[in-house]
C-alpha cells in the first residue's frame, strides 16, 4: 500500500471513530470548503465549471494547503452546466463575485391545489408537470427538438457525475484525502420548499393544509429511498449520505413534528439500520428541536451545526450524534490569527473530551470574505497539534 493510501485509511479511521463516538488519536479536522477555493487559488467559476482540471487545481490546493483530514466536496458543488442546459433553475452563477447563488422567488411553480396529484404519483407529476413548467428547453420547439435538448442535458449531468467520481479517486491516490460526501438526497419537505412551493407557499401550506403536505412528504420519501439505493446500493466506509436541512429552523416544534420529522426520521433509521453513515448540515439554529434529534440513531451521524452553541449541542445530543463545526467564519474573516487560535483552543478544551467532536467551520466557505487564509492556516495547524487525545 502506498503512503498516500495509508494516509487515506488513517484519516478515514479517525473520522469514523469520531462519528461512531469511539476513542480516537486526535480530533479530526474537516473541510467545508466550496467557492472559497476559487478565490484562494485566483481561479474563476466560469473557468472551473467548463474545465474539470481548473476545478480540481483550485479545490485541491485549498484542501491540501491546510491540515484537513477530510472534506465534504471535491470541487464546485452544483452541476451548473447541467442547469444552464435546461434553461435555468434556482441556482445561478451570475454577479461580480462569481459564486453560486439561489435565485429567490423562482420556485413557487406548483399550486397548492396540486398536492393530490403529487401524492398520487410523485415521480410522474415531477417529470410530466413540474419539469416542463420549470425549464425553458421543454417550452418551445418540436418534440424532436425538445428530446435533443434534453439528451444534451442528460449528457451534461452524466459528465458531472463521472467527473466527481474521478476526482474522489484522485484525491485518494494523489493526496490521501477522503471526500466523504455521497448521495445528497433532498429531504421531502426541503424539496417542496426549494423546488415546488418556495418559502411563502410552503409556510402557507403548513398553516392551511399540513396534512396534505405531510402526506406528500411521505410519498416523496419512498421515492427518495429508491433513488438513494440506485446510487449507493450498499454502505461504504468512506462515503456519508449528505443531507442539507433547509426548512426546520423556520418551524415551530409542533409543525416540525407534523410535516418534517416523520419522513426525516424514517429515512435516517432505514439506512442507519443497514450500516450507512450520514453527514447532516443543520443549517441555522436547531436548539428548539433537540428533543427530537435525541431520538436519532447512535454512532452514525456527523452533525455539522451552523448557529447553535456547540457546548449546548454536545450536552444535549452528544450521546448519539458526533458534533461538528464551531469555528465561526466571521472570526476567520475579521479576527487575527492568534485570536482565532484562542477560540479554537476553547472549542477543543470544551468539546473534544470524550470524543465525538470534529473541528470545522460553522458554515460552508463560499465567498472570498468567509476566511482569511492566514487565520484558517493558524487554526488548522493549532488543532492538528493540540487536539491530540492523551
Amino acid at each position: 500500500m502506498s503512503d498516500k493510501l495509508k494516509l487515506y485509511e488513517e484519516r478515514m479511521k479517525r473520522l469514523n471513530n469520531a462519528v461512531e463516538l469511539k476513542a480516537n488519536d486526535r480530533v479530526p479536522i474537516f473541510a467545508l470548503v466550496d467557492n472559497w477555493a476559487l478565490f484562494y487559488s485566483n481561479s474563476k467559476l466560469k473557468d472551473a465549471k467548463n474545465d474539470i482540471e481548473v476545478d480540481y487545481a483550485a479545490y485541491s490546493k485549498a484542501l491540501t494547503d491546510f491540515k484537513f483530514d477530510a472534506s465534504a466536496f471535491p470541487a464546485v458543488t452544483w452541476p451548473l452546466r447541467f442547469s444552464e442546459s435546461l434553461g435555468g433553475g434556482i441556482y445561478t452563477s451570475h454577479g461580480e463575485m462569481e459564486t453560486i447563488q439561489i435565485a429567490t422567488g423562482q420556485s413557487e411553480i406548483m399550486p397548492a391545489s396540486d398536492y393530490d396529484k403529487l401524492i398520487a404519483d410523485p415521480k410522474g407529476y415531477i417529470l410530466n408537470t413540474i419539469i416542463p413548467k420549470k425549464h425553458k428547453i421543454f417550452q418551445e420547439g418540436t418534440t424532436e427538438e425538445k428530446f435533443e435538448r434534453f439528451a444534451n442535458s442528460v449528457g451534461e449531468f452524466l459528465k458531472f457525475v463521472q467527473g466527481r467520481t474521478m476526482l474522489f479517486e484522485r484525491y485518494k491516490n494523489e493526496h490521501g484525502l477522503p471526500i466523504v460526501n455521497a448521495v445528497p438526497p433532498m429531504q421531502p419537505a426541503d424539496l417542496i420548499l426549494d423546488y415546488l412551493r418556495d418559502f411563502k407557499g410552503t409556510m402557507s401550506d403548513i398553516r392551511r393544509c399540513p396534512d396534505k403536505m405531510a402526506e406528500a412528504c411521505m410519498a416523496l420519501m419512498k421515492l427518495n429511498i429508491i433513488n438513494t439505493y440506485a446510487v449507493m446500493p450498499t454502505p461504504l466506509y468512506d462515503r456519508y449520505i449528505n443531507i442539507f436541512m433547509h426548512l426546520p429552523p423556520f418551524l415551530k416544534p409542533k409543525d416540525f413534528e407534523k410535516v418534517y420529522w416523520p419522513t426525516f426520521k424514517a429515512y435516517v433509521e432505514t439506512f442507519a439500520a443497514q450500516g450507512y453513515k450520514f453527514m447532516i448540515l443543520f443549517e441555522k439554529n436547531y436548539e428548539h428541536l433537540y428533543d427530537y434529534l435525541q431520538e436519532l440513531p447512535k454512532g452514525c451521524i456527523l452533525g455539522m451545526f451552523e448557529e447553535d452553541d456547540l457546548r449546548k449541542a454536545k450536552k444535549a445530543l452528544g450521546k448519539n450524534i458526533c458534533i461538528g463545526g464551531g469555528m465561526r467564519t466571521n472570526d476567520l474573516a475579521f479576527k487575527t490569527p492568534q485570536q482565532c487560535v484562542d477560540i479554537a483552543k476553547g472549542l477543543i478544551d470544551d468539546l473534544a473530551p470524550g470524543g465525538g467532536y470534529v473541528f470545522s467551520t460553522d458554515k460552508i466557505l463560499a465567498s472570498m470574505n468567509d476566511a482569511k487564509p492566514e487565520c484558517l492556516r493558524a487554526v488548522t495547524d493549532f488543532v492538528y497539534e493540540y487536539g491530540v487525545y492523551k
